[in-house]
């Protein structure tokens, strides 16, 4: 049973490591970024500006315990 084991395992992996190979030589290699382009385009950045109200309180609302 030990030995029957082995040669399944041995066989998965062979066929997952043909599988992988077949697909990189179909599909190419996964692209990646090199070092000079960044990840995002656009750079710019966002903020926002909070509404000051004056209810009163000084503990915010959303401040859960």
């Amino acid at each position: 049973m030990k030995y029957l084991k082995r040669v399944v395992r041995l066989c998965a992996l062979v066929l997952f490591m043909t599988l992988a190979v077949a697909g990189i030589g179909m599909f190419g290699v996964a692209p990646i970024l090199s070092k000079d382009r960044k990840l995002f385009a656009d750079t710019e950045s966002v903020t926002e500006a909070r509404e000051n109200t004056t209810s009163g309180n000084t503990i915010p609302d959303d401040v859960k315990f």
